[in-house]
């Protein structure tokens, strides 16, 4: 009797709660979460996927290359590994897997950052840089 119950239960309260449903909507669609920092919104999870991918890249190096590696030198340049992978998804806004791309490219740049900044730099000033000797 018991059993008839829960099995009657069972079939019942999926019917009862289907008609409670409204029939238009058959697919609910949810948007990405939006954090912001310092006025510039991006997306949560491409910043996560960037940057975790990013520490990722940067401790594979600096485990990789042991006989080289120094803390007072690696720390800053991860930092601004970071930064940068951070930069680029604010001003770029990628998807996930773009986002873990460039984490990942950004990580294994690593110190070549500076030169190709320093590059940039004295590109964009041209006369306006002092003369190199």
């Amino acid at each position: 009797m018991i059993a008839r119950l829960w099995a009657t239960a069972g079939a019942v309260l999926p019917v009862a709660a289907a008609m409670g449903q409204d029939k238009g909507a058959t697919v609910q669609v949810s948007a990405p979460v939006i954090w912001a920092f310092l006025g510039y919104p991006f997306e949560a999870g491409s910043m996560i996927a960037a940057l975790c991918a990013c520490v990722a890249v940067r401790f594979y190096v600096t485990q990789s290359d042991r006989k080289a590696h120094r803390w007072s030198v690696d720390i800053p340049v991860s930092a601004l590994t970071l930064l940068f992978t951070a930069g680029m998804v604010i001003s770029q806004r990628p998807e996930p897997l773009w986002a873990l791309m460039m984490g990942t490219g950004i990580g294994a740049l690593g110190a070549g950052i500076i030169k190709i900044a320093l590059t940039w730099v004295q590109r964009v000033s041209g006369p306006l840089a002092p003369p190199q000797e």
